[in-house]
């Protein structure tokens, strides 16, 4: 990772302010600058072997700073549930390298399955019909989807229903035979119809796969799922939930993610409830789980709770001082980041909009985070990131707000690089575009990671 923030800085310019969280974030910001005081050095060496003067790096034009977010700060945000259209995508079918592979009856349900195949012949293998898989890309070259991807479940199918009217409108106006087409309109025309065809195929495909996600979210289990989430958040306990879903043999990493979302919200398990928990996962599950149950220990996302008096919650704190729950979002035509969840704002994103304030009224919630917060200005010729750290530590050295305010100057906004270091969620990424295209928010975000995950794909790398 610190690679290649070097290697990114080699192409933009470096990176004049820079701000990390978490341990890892620091450790990374560490080894980048170590990395760019040794390749100041070869250089400066290989000058005086040459006689040449050493040329000052550059000041990035376009990033006016970065911030490092280490997931360990944010370990809820996975757990939770996404409510908008990319993130139930991922939720329900699995969003890989902006791909999605789904049955081909998905998004063809009009193909004939009741055919019946022939009567098995000698060859073993005649008769069989191959089940076909579709890949579908999900990316922002479409321009539908990129339109449609952030939005709320209660919008986007009203949304994909106003774009099929608007498509068969356009098409019935020209082949109205009723109205007289001249040349030009005909070449025109003729030369839409490729445009034409695709948005068809992806329109169509879009409201197949959002009618698949829209099933989904109206299963009771779905909704029961959300609102345990949402109580668990609030700091309500949940354990009746939990024994009643592991007897029903819910899906393993689904009741783990609410195991420890329970752990996390509520300053660990009881431990009478944590000892029943884990044996009955285990014995509903297999003794597999009793390795990712270890792992989940070892990372903190499962924590037992020695004494009835140990129940605080840093995330408790959090939630209240960063305001992370905002249960009258409007998720139609949201004035909040929170709208992605259906009233939970995700903390790395909150934090974020903290740091452009300069972290003010923040200092009892950073407490509360893993490690410390480094806030940097990288300069020329470079020094490690204790002198960095020693060196600027003026009360009045501007927010990255500020630094946006006077750096706009009537102009596009600056960039901010956001780097998550362990992964993103597409709820994240929702929220995190959301902010970059409000005229009030001073910075155009650039979202860069390891990865995106969820969380199933988070427990599952655990195991």
């Amino acid at each position: 990772t610190a690679r290649a923030l070097l290697k990114l800085q080699d192409v933009v310019g470096r990176i004049p302010r820079i701000q990390a969280l978490g341990p890892v974030g620091e450790e990374v910001v560490r080894k980048m600058l170590n990395m760019t005081i040794d390749e100041y050095m070869d250089a400066q060496e290989a000058n005086n072997d040459s006689g040449a003067a050493t040329i000052a790096a550059p000041e990035s034009e376009d990033i006016g700073a970065m911030l490092v977010i280490d997931r360990k700060v944010d370990l809820v945000t996975p757990l939770m549930t996404p409510l908008t259209y990319e993130g139930l995508l991922d939720d329900v079918l699995g969003v890989d390298c902006s791909f999605l592979t789904v049955d081909a009856t998905i998004i063809n349900p009009d193909d004939d399955q009741d055919e019946t195949p022939p009567p098995d012949s000698s060859n073993s293998g005649a008769g069989k019909k191959e089940r076909e898989i579709a890949d579908i890309p999900v990316h922002g070259s479409d321009t539908l989807y990129a339109e449609v991807r952030d939005q709320h479940v209660e919008k986007f199918g009203s949304f994909l229903q106003n774009q099929a009217k608007a498509l068969k409108e356009s098409h019935a106006e020209f082949t109205d035979r009723g109205k007289k087409k001249d040349l030009t309109e005909i070449h025109q025309f003729v030369k839409n119809i490729p445009v034409f065809t695709q948005n068809l195929r992806s329109l169509t495909n879009h409201i197949h796969l959002a009618e698949l996600v829209k099933q989904n979210t109206q299963e009771p289990a779905f909704r029961e799922r959300w609102q345990t989430e949402r109580s668990m958040l609030e700091g309500e306990s949940c354990y009746d939930t939990l024994e009643d879903l592991i007897a029903c043999q819910y899906p393993p990493y689904r009741i783990l993610q609410l195991l420890c979302l329970q752990s996390i919200c509520g300053g660990g398990l009881k431990s009478a409830k944590y000892d029943a928990l884990r044996r009955d996962i285990v014995q509903t599950y297999g003794y597999e789980f009793l390795v990712v149950l270890h792992n989940l220990e070892k990372v903190g996302m499962l924590r037992r709770r020695e004494t009835i008096w140990d129940s605080s919650s840093p995330f408790s704190t959090l939630r209240k001082s960063l305001i992370l729950i905002n249960a009258e979002v409007n998720t139609v035509d949201p004035d909040d980041i929170s709208y992605v969840s259906s009233g939970y704002a995700p903390l790395t994103v909150r934090l974020i909009q903290s740091a452009l304030n300069g972290w003010s009224g923040q200092e009892e919630a950073l407490r509360e985070l893993p490690g410390r917060l480094v806030d940097i200005v990288q300069q020329y010729p470079p020094i490690d990131l204790a002198s960095a750290m020693n060196k600027h530590k003026s009360p009045t050295r501007p927010t990255l707000g500020e630094l946006a305010k006077n750096n706009t100057e009537g102009k596009r906004k600056p960039t901010l690089l956001v780097f998550f270091v362990g992964g993103v969620t597409y709820m994240e990424i929702a929220a995190i575009r959301f902010l970059s295209k409000r005229s009030s928010f001073p910075y155009h975000i650039i979202c860069c990671t390891t990865n995106v995950i969820n969380g199933s794909t988070l427990l599952q790398s655990l195991s």
